[in-house]
């Protein structure tokens, strides 16, 4: 793999300006720039890195960016720029600092970093810029989920699955699919296969709550009989949270959160602050913004000063 030979240059530390010509990793110098950079973004983004031997950061970006790349299959393409080697090109693109990488799409620089930055930061860059071949089958499983064809979705992106056993968007769309299903085990499987960056994303982490949440609804009580117990006695807050637990399952999350603000208003200690707490997970569920999260967030405020 083109990711194994970049990193077997790093670790023997041998010239990294070895061409790389069967891969979408090649070097590129100011003979070459013009064509295998701007002419070949009209046609696919290509990634530049602005590197030299001596700068240690770059040896850590080089297998990071080789990865990505390997990663992707070809769905942009990692030019090599050695600025010992190329003054006058790194200095015609501005390259104040080591590393600096530019993304070139359509012929013009489109975005940029500096430095060694981790791979989450690397594909929000790439990302917006990159059609891949599991976008298509990702998208129709996102529609039908939409419309409530899960079986469908489902299938679909088992299938994809099998396409591309490394993409992280298929995973969490799948696993998103379990939890609608309310295959709970394979919900959480399905998370455990996604890599770390993926594991830190936003998406995975609404998930998680997603799960939790439904693995505390107590399914062998009914919500009329929950509402009608509370009504009975307010004070029951085992039920209450049962009750919360529910709307949130059921997607109802402001009843939910009335409910758990309830039950911080007549007991802050219950279940280890377990109103709080289911509150605070809501908001995260809900991006952290918004009316409806800022009036909760306001109201427990209030009530916890």
């Amino acid at each position: 793999m083109v990711r194994l030979l970049y990193l077997h240059l790093q670790l023997n530390n041998m010239d990294m300006s070895v061409m790389i010509e069967e891969s979408f990793i090649f070097d590129v110098n100011a003979a070459t720039f013009e064509t295998r950079v701007v002419n070949q973004s009209h046609r696919i983004p290509v990634l530049v890195d602005f590197w030299a031997s001596w700068c240690a950061p770059c040896q850590m970006l080089t297998p990071l960016l080789a990865n990505i790349a390997d990663e992707y299959q070809g769905a942009f393409l990692l030019a090599k720029v050695n600025t010992d080697a190329e003054k006058e090109l790194a200095a015609r693109y501005q390259v104040r600092s080591l590393p600096t990488v530019v993304l070139f799409k359509n012929g013009q620089i489109v975005d940029h970093f500096m430095g060694a930055q981790p791979e989450s930061v690397i594909k929000r860059i790439l990302d917006p810029h990159i059609q891949r071949e599991s976008d298509s089958e990702l998208e129709r499983a996102a529609t039908l989920l939409e419309a409530g064809n899960n079986h469908k979705a489902k299938s679909i992106l088992t299938s994809a699955l099998a396409k591309y056993p490394t993409d992280d968007r298929l995973k969490l769309k799948l696993a998103e699919v379990y939890l609608e299903n309310k295959e709970l085990d394979q919900a959480k499987h399905m998370l455990s296969e996604v890599s770390q960056d993926a594991k830190n994303s936003d998406t995975c982490k609404i998930l998680q709550s997603r799960i939790e949440f439904a693995d505390r609804d107590d399914t062998s009580v009914t919500l009329d009989e929950l509402v009608a117990q509370l009504a009975r006695e307010p004070d029951d807050l085992v039920s209450r949270y049962k009750l919360a637990i529910r709307h949130v399952n059921t997607g109802d999350l402001e009843k939910s959160m009335t409910e758990f603000l309830e039950i911080v208003r007549r007991d802050r200690s219950f279940q280890d602050d377990a109103g709080r707490k289911s509150l605070l997970k809501i908001f995260d569920m809900l991006g952290g913004k918004g009316a409806l999260v800022d009036r909760y967030r306001s109201l427990l405020a209030r009530m916890l000063n």
